[in-house]
């Protein structure tokens, strides 16, 4: 049987290689750990996401070509955003997240990555953030004026509720 194709990087130069990517780009305030299940994961402010992942993606020595997911978590004070990276280069994922306060404004990375275009709608619709820089930012799962359904402050409806 022939060598993989792939060329497995340690956890270790990986840090070390995106931490040099974002030194570069002159980003300031960000983390990047290894947090158990999730892998690397790198921590910034929400105005540095869009230049963070358009590096990431256009990296020649560590190319990250895959969003694989896209998605939120309330975590009381905030809604954190969860991007999940693949790169198939070197067979690795990689994890960003930031934060963003409640009823705030969510910066579209659709045109780094189109496939967080759906995943970005649902989001904000879910989560009561405004999207920012979409082509079609309308809701997608529900109609105008429902509450976001994901925030832990909406309250949860009764069956007489929904049927009436």
């Amino acid at each position: 049987m022939g060598a993989s194709p792939y060329v497995q990087m340690d956890k270790q130069v990986l840090i070390d290689q995106v931490s040099i990517l974002l030194d570069s780009l002159g980003i300031g305030a960000y983390q990047i750990a290894e947090e158990g299940k999730l892998g690397i994961v790198v921590r910034a402010d929400a105005e540095d996401v869009a230049r963070i992942l358009k590096a990431l993606r256009s990296s020649t020595e560590l190319p990250f070509e895959q969003l694989i997911d896209l998605f939120g978590a309330d975590v009381r004070e905030r809604i954190e955003i969860t991007y999940r990276l693949r790169s198939l280069m070197h067979n690795i994922d990689l994890v960003v997240k930031c934060d963003l306060p409640y009823e705030d404004s969510y910066l579209s990375v659709g045109h780094i990555y189109a496939a967080a275009w759906l995943p970005e709608r649902e989001l904000c619709e879910m989560f009561g953030l405004s999207l920012l820089n979409h082509p079609n930012p309308k809701r997608l799962l529900t109609t105008e004026g429902l509450p976001p359904f994901l925030r832990k402050s909406t309250a949860i409806r009764t069956k007489e509720e929904i049927w009436d």
